[in-house]
């Protein structure tokens, strides 16, 4: 039976990266904005002009848990939360591992919550498919799999409903704008092809075995093997090279005491004994 309060946005709405990272960079922990006030101080301080609806990259911010809203009436009001903070402070040292975390947030928000924003399993589900066949597939294709998928997934809903049946090919472009603002790229410029990423931040791949923990039924304790397809699980989450992939895990487990490899009679092993959340970067 549906959940009276169940999300049914399945539409990426289009809150580009470049918006979401200036939004987030002038939101503040002890002071509330507006959106109106956010698109204001984006103009006169910083000389970046928000699209017409200027709710979107703040709603986008608090779907991803990097804000907090207070509603008064029509009013909403925007404040950076904990891990917002956290995530702001890496934009301003260190912008590519920011587009990382964002990508993770989105790719990882969805865990099955009726109240959660479904567009966040659809933005997971376009990645898996992408990662899968190695390319980017025509913006219309990964639209009409997601919206099959959807509808096999989610059958008690009423697609009648603009908003439940809303995922199409624009939605896939936001898809694409996001994976295509990571650095580097998982798409060479005018290639459709995936070129698995090479990145150097350990911390990313670790952020990815914890993924892998959480959505293979893994126990945090329990060693697993590292066998290719458990590496390219891994590596999926944020399409790394799977090489790449594997060294980043091996340092990690040197330089954080929360992972241990091992070898085994059945090849190597890795054990995540703990959460690895943004908050342990």
């Amino acid at each position: 039976m549906a959940n009276n309060f169940e999300d049914t946005h399945f539409y990426l709405d289009n809150a580009s990266p470049v918006e979401v990272t200036n939004v987030l960079r002038v939101l503040s922990p002890s002071h509330e904005f507006t959106p109106k006030e956010i698109s204001d101080t984006l103009r006169d301080s910083y000389g970046f002009s928000m699209q017409k609806d200027y709710t979107l990259s703040p709603r986008r911010l608090f779907d991803l848990g990097l804000t907090g809203q207070n509603k008064k009436g029509s009013v909403v009001k925007y404040t950076l939360t904990e891990l917002g903070s956290k995530v702001q402070n890496i934009l301003g040292i260190d912008p590519a591992l920011a587009m990382d975390l964002l990508h993770y947030l989105h790719y990882s928000g969805y865990t099955g919550k009726p109240t959660q924003r479904k567009y966040l399993w659809s933005y997971r589900r376009c990645c898996e498919i992408v990662w899968g066949n190695m390319r980017a597939l025509r913006s219309t294709e990964l639209a009409s799999t997601i919206q099959s998928e959807m509808r096999e997934k989610f059958d008690w809903l009423d697609y009648g409903k603009r908003t439940g049946a809303r995922f199409n090919d624009k939605a896939a472009v936001q898809v694409y704008s996001w994976l295509r603002s990571l650095e580097p790229s998982p798409f060479e410029k005018s290639s459709s092809t995936v070129t698995p990423r090479k990145i150097d931040r350990y911390e990313i791949a670790l952020l990815a075995l914890d993924e892998a923990y959480q959505t293979s039924d893994y126990t945090y304790g329990d060693p697993v093997i590292m066998d290719n397809e458990f590496i390219k699980l891994v590596s999926g989450v944020f399409m790394l090279d799977p090489e790449c992939c594997k060294g980043l895990l091996g340092i990690g487990a040197r330089i954080n005491q929360s992972v241990k490899i091992s070898e085994t009679l059945s090849g190597a092993s890795i054990n995540l004994m703990r959460p690895f959340k943004i908050d342990s970067i």
